[in-house]
């Protein structure tokens, strides 16, 4: 029996997991926590499969360990198995577009590029605080409509959200609070586009509708509008400041891959998809066992609580060549970071979007740069793996 502990709420751990997951792929493939009563898949081949089988692995009570079978506080889309999740996804998909995402590029390279503009005057920045944690929220405010006056207040309680104290699966009084202003704020702001409907998400949210097969139409409720906008303003918000700062810290580390994208700027899609194998934002999805499932020689029982550690797959030798390098132009066929099958991120290609042109205009401005003897930050969450501060010299 391997000796190899895994605890996600270790602020220890937030320094490096890598090998303890590599540990865990090869001693404990199916590693079992007594204390805190939890099951993990780290290989490629068995999260895959988990992610795929919905059926067995389920997400509807929850996928963050801390708040798993408990209440949510409305119908969130990853917190569901078809046909509930089915139905909520199309509906947000009609107002959710590729076509409006696509729209977007224009006013996300204006907005990277102001914010860089005035990082680059000057010699030292810290990025998260001054570029990688402004962006993603803004360009999230600017899809669904929300002023540019309460961006800051909105992406501080979305960040607020995510917070964990260190050792505690219990949800501190900080991310209860902002959890429930952000309820009141978006309520607030779906009232007045039913008033005064205008061109943005949050109105083609509360306008979108299917046809169901008896020909009567189906349309989201208040309560499932808001829930997919505090995914969006949460989950979509961190993880993009995440991936952009974590990517900015490892092309540091491996300069001659930095010096590749400075040199090619048209790598930066693979610098986002490497990033992503490598060091990824989310680290787990949680789901519930619907039955017992053997696996590596254990029985995982109906019921136990299983998180799929995506982030261990990326560096699975079993599906990747030398995964502990950290290289711009690697083909990757497939990764697990987005998820997978029926609950595939919703908000990927905009993900990518940001996170592309973030690092074209950033090494447009920025060639080459240093992180000093303490410019390193770490956010703490259960789930997410980043940087709450980076300072860059140049």
């Amino acid at each position: 029996m391997s000796d190899v502990e895994y605890d996600p709420y270790s602020y220890a751990l937030d320094e490096d997991p890598y090998p303890i997951y590599a540990r865990m792929r090869d001693e404990a493939p199916a590693y079992y926590n007594e204390g805190l009563d939890f099951w993990a898949l780290t290989r490629f081949a068995d999260v895959h499969r988990a992610f795929i089988d919905w059926e067995t692995y389920s997400s509807a009570q929850g996928t963050v360990l801390e708040l798993m079978g408990k209440p949510i506080g409305g119908p969130m889309i990853i917190f569901m198995d078809p046909p509930q999740q089915t139905r909520l996804r199309n509906l947000v998909s009609k107002a959710f577009t590729p076509r409006r995402i696509a729209e977007l590029e224009p006013q996300i390279r204006a907005i990277a590029a102001g914010y860089l503009d005035a990082v680059a005057s000057r010699n030292a920045c810290d990025i998260v605080k001054e570029f990688t944690a402004k962006l993603p929220m803004d360009v999230i405010s600017a899809l669904l409509g929300i002023p540019a006056a309460d961006r800051d207040e909105v992406r501080g309680l979305s960040n607020d959200v995510l917070h964990r104290d260190p050792g505690s699966p219990v949800l501190p009084q900080r991310a209860l609070e902002a959890m429930a202003k952000l309820v009141d704020y978006f309520a607030d702001a779906l009232a007045e586009r039913r008033r005064r409907p205008r061109d943005d998400l949050m109105t083609a949210l509360t306008q979108a509708e299917l046809v169901r097969d008896d020909g009567t139409a189906t349309r989201l409720t208040d309560l499932e509008i808001r829930s997919f906008i505090n995914l969006l303003a949460t989950a979509g918000n961190e993880t993009v400041t995440k991936l952009l700062a974590t990517a900015l810290y490892w092309l540091w580390r491996n300069p001659d891959q930095r010096k590749l994208l400075v040199e090619r700027r048209e790598l930066a899609p693979g610098a986002v998809e490497e990033t992503l194998r490598y060091d990824p934002p989310s680290q787990y999805q949680g789901r519930v066992l619907t039955r017992a499932v053997s696996l590596h020689g254990r029985e995982m029982p109906a019921g136990a609580r299983v998180l799929l550690i995506n982030a261990a797959t990326g560096r699975d030798e079993r599906a990747f060549a030398d995964p502990e390098r950290f290289d711009v132009q690697r083909a990757i066929d497939l990764h697990l970071n987005f998820g997978h099958g029926r609950h595939i991120c919703l908000g990927a290609s905009l993900a990518r979007m940001e996170s592309r042109i973030a690092l074209e205009e950033f090494f447009r401005r920025i060639p080459e740069y240093d992180i000093p003897r303490g410019g390193v930050e770490r956010m703490h969450s259960s789930n997410v793996r980043g940087f709450s501060g980076l300072r860059l010299e140049y």
